[in-house]
């Protein structure tokens, strides 16, 4: 378990609900629960850059159960290097390792939008805690 996952349990915070897409009935906006939070997705060009399909998004009040945390970033992607396997959702200004295809596909991820960024540039974004399931 990662430090943050640590923290979350201490804490009370459930984070059996994270890789969601879920919204409220009649609303527009769109949320993705990650650590236990629902994080608001900006526009639809971030959301498409990410996620399958818009049928993964679930209609429901009970997200209103959900905390809310910070938004994913605008224009956020997922990234990996030319020499390693490891993907990485780039929001809110750090890199987040996805730590395996099980968490990328629970989370409706798309594995052909997953873009190739240099390694050296990939090192220097500070490095979030990994998202696993």
């Amino acid at each position: 378990m990662n430090e943050l996952t640590n923290e979350r349990i201490n804490a009370g915070i459930d984070t059996t609900q994270d890789g969601q897409l879920v919204k409220l009935p009649g609303d527009a906006t769109v949320y993705l629960v990650l650590d236990g939070c629902r994080r608001h997705i900006p526009n639809p060009a971030t959301y498409n850059s990410l996620f399958k399909t818009w049928d993964c998004i679930q209609e429901t009040t009970l997200s209103r159960l959900i905390c809310t945390c910070d938004a994913i970033t605008n224009g956020a992607i997922l990234v990996k290097t030319a020499s390693s396997p490891a993907v990485y959702l780039l929001s809110n200004l750090k890199k987040r390792h996805i730590a395996n295809p099980a968490t990328f596909n629970a989370f409706c991820f798309d594995w052909p939008k997953i873009q190739t960024m240099n390694e050296l540039t990939l090192s220097f974004i500070p490095t979030g805690s990994a998202i696993k399931i």
